[in-house]
């Protein structure tokens, strides 16, 4: 990357700033054990659904799964 182009992702991110520490400070606030174990539960799920598509689609073309 160039010189000007990470003084202007720097520069976007500071203008950022603000807007996303209000919205993180209003979820915080409300934020309880629960919602974070359903958030990571929805994590895990999201992330076992794309693993298994990705061994089916490997699968389709003719790719080798390993057994666990």
């Amino acid at each position: 990357m160039s010189e000007k182009m990470l003084k202007d992702i720097a520069g976007e991110a500071v203008k950022a700033s603000p807007p996303i520490a209000v919205v993180g400070t209003s979820i915080a606030a409300d934020w309880t054990i629960n919602h974070t174990v359903a958030a990571l539960t929805i994590v895990y799920l999201l992330l076992q659904i794309a693993w298994l598509i990705w061994r089916w689609l490997r699968a389709a073309r003719g790719g080798t799964i390993v057994e666990e």
